[in-house]
């Protein structure tokens, strides 16, 4: 288990949990034509993030403080990145940055009650931390927690609606663990708007949905017939 977990950790420490805080953006797609509904620029929709107005100062100190208990994490090292948290934790009380990578920490190290801990605190600190709500909804969903699991994504997309990554982890949460898959496919239409429709994945998850509602129909037809 710590070794999967390292290597989630990794991809999502380099993917932009490092930052204190994240922010996380994303742009629709430009109009087609002069015809088509007016869309907002890419910086206008990342204007609307409301984690870019939770940013603090941050000392040379704790950033580098902080770049060492990330790269500990990338290499496993739960023990040094826990104790570099930890003192983030203690003279930083304000960050929510730490208290989610502790979050993240404790997962690897299969202390699930400190992780569900370490999760509320960093949204108690900060309830903009977008990332935050996706990787707590993420470890509720992987406990079989799936209706909290839910709640914790709709709190997302209360703080931001045009946050992407909340609208596809939330249709994958419909998709696969709920099978209510037409919300998943509004969700997944959502993002795909969001970021462009470069998601060749979510496309091909669209493509099966809708093959899957298109049998449902026919097989409701012939039988109406019958």
């Amino acid at each position: 288990m710590v070794a999967r977990a390292g290597i989630l950790l990794l991809a999502l420490l380099l993917g932009g949990c490092g930052a204190l805080p994240d922010v996380v953006s994303s742009a629709p797609p430009p109009a087609d034509s002069a015809e088509s509904p007016e869309v907002p620029t890419a910086e206008a929709i990342a204007a609307e993030n409301p984690y870019l107005d939770s940013r603090r100062s941050v000392s040379n100190g704790a950033r580098q403080r902080f770049a060492a208990a990330t790269a500990a994490m990338a290499a496993e090292d739960w023990e040094t990145a826990r104790a570099d948290l930890e003192w983030l934790v203690e003279n930083h009380p304000k960050l929510s940055g730490p208290y989610l990578n502790l979050a993240l920490l404790s997962v690897a190290e299969g202390e699930l009650d400190a992780a569900e801990t370490h999760f509320q605190a960093a949204l108690d600190v900060n309830k903009r931390n977008l990332v935050a709500y996706n990787q707590y909804a993420i470890f509720l969903r992987e406990q079989g927690r799936f209706d909290e699991s839910e709640q914790v994504y709709l709190a997302a997309l209360a703080v931001w609606s045009n946050h992407a990554e909340t609208h596809r982890n939330i249709g994958v949460l419909y998709d696969l663990y709920r099978g209510e898959r037409e919300k998943a496919l509004q969700h997944y239409y959502r993002y795909q708007e969001l970021t462009g429709n470069t998601d060749r994945t979510v496309a091909g998850w669209i493509v099966l949905l809708e093959r899957q509602f298109s049998q449902v129909v026919l097989r409701g037809q012939q039988g109406g017939g019958e």
